[in-house]
């Protein structure tokens, strides 16, 4: 069911602002015009600073379900971009915080009813399909094969019913990898830009592995289009092109350090090592008109000459 296109000057709230790719959300809502609550824990997150435009920044924990519904009421939203997840990475992702992320996102949807939103966005993870060592497309039968995904999946049905029932557009992002300045360090491409830049040699696997990166800046604008666009639905968000890691990171040595040394096979792959991972975003680029613009090679060095300034 097409949800209702948004018009100009509308007002978008995003959860978890503070994030990589809450952030680049919000960059990209206020360039294009629309007015921006931006919902973070704390209340000067430091990608936020410096933004101009229409915005709005609360600071709020998503558990507190009383104060997120006076905050999401008062917003008067047409459109709720919910990024904020709790335990994205390490231990996390198979601890119990899990569980309290679904409830989140339900409570996150009932105030968006309660205030009246047209539409709901959430951002979900490849980790719902499970492993499939190939393309992915959205009529895959996701078997989440850790707590994180069967978290996201069970999130994306609870909302969805929820806003069915309330006549809300609703609209699930299946995020596969990004990457971009400003990313969180502990990833695979922050980590090894560190390392080089620092004299490091980065200790890798064979990087045999294929897997499908999308810049930050890409995600976002696929974000907004779904957003402010009739897009309904579940919907890959991926490059739809899967490279092998290896390839990324001599990439990268070549653009943070040429000539520097690397030695693959330094550590074995993990017991449920993923050797394909790539999203089909067709689906994607029929609803909304998306396309990714911004090649990886000149994403990849985007992000190292950002990393060189921050280290300046």
């Amino acid at each position: 069911m097409p949800g209702p296109a948004l018009t100009a000057r509308a007002t978008l709230l995003v959860t978890g602002a503070g994030g990589f790719v809450g952030a680049a959300v919000v960059r990209a809502a206020l360039a294009e015009g629309y007015r921006v609550v931006a919902l973070s824990r704390t209340p000067n997150a430091p990608r936020l600073a410096g933004l101009v435009g229409d915005l709005a920044v609360r600071a709020v924990d998503l558990s507190d379900t009383r104060r997120l519904t006076t905050i999401v009421t008062a917003a008067k939203a047409n459109c709720i971009v919910h990024c904020a997840w709790e335990g994205v990475g390490g231990p996390k992702r198979a601890a119990d915080i899990q569980l309290a992320n679904i409830a989140t996102t339900c409570a996150l949807v009932d105030a968006a009813i309660a205030g009246g939103a047209a539409k709901f966005v959430g951002i979900g993870s490849q980790a719902e399909y499970g492993r499939f060592d190939r393309r992915i497309d959205e009529t895959d039968l996701p078997a989440p094969t850790m707590l994180y995904g069967a978290a996201k999946l069970s999130a994306c049905h609870l909302a969805r019913q929820r806003s069915r029932a309330a006549g809300m557009g609703f609209a699930w992002l299946r995020l596969f990898s990004t990457y971009g300045p400003g990313d969180n360090p502990n990833w695979l491409i922050p980590s090894v830009i560190a390392d080089l830049l620092a004299g490091r040699r980065p200790r890798l696997t064979t990087g045999t592995q294929c897997w499908d990166y999308l810049h930050v800046d890409d995600v976002a604008r696929a974000v907004l289009a779904v957003a402010t666009g009739p897009a309904d639905g579940i919907f890959n968000l991926s490059s739809g092109d899967a490279v092998p890691v290896r390839a990324i990171v001599e990439q990268l040595r070549d653009i943070a350090t040429p000539g520097r040394e690397l030695v693959f096979g330094d550590i074995p792959f993990g017991p449920d090592q993923i050797m394909v991972l790539e999203g089909d975003n067709h689906r994607l680029r029929e609803a909304t008109g998306w396309a990714p613009r911004i090649p990886l090679a000149e994403g990849l060095a985007d992000t190292v000459a950002a990393t060189m300034r921050v280290a300046a």
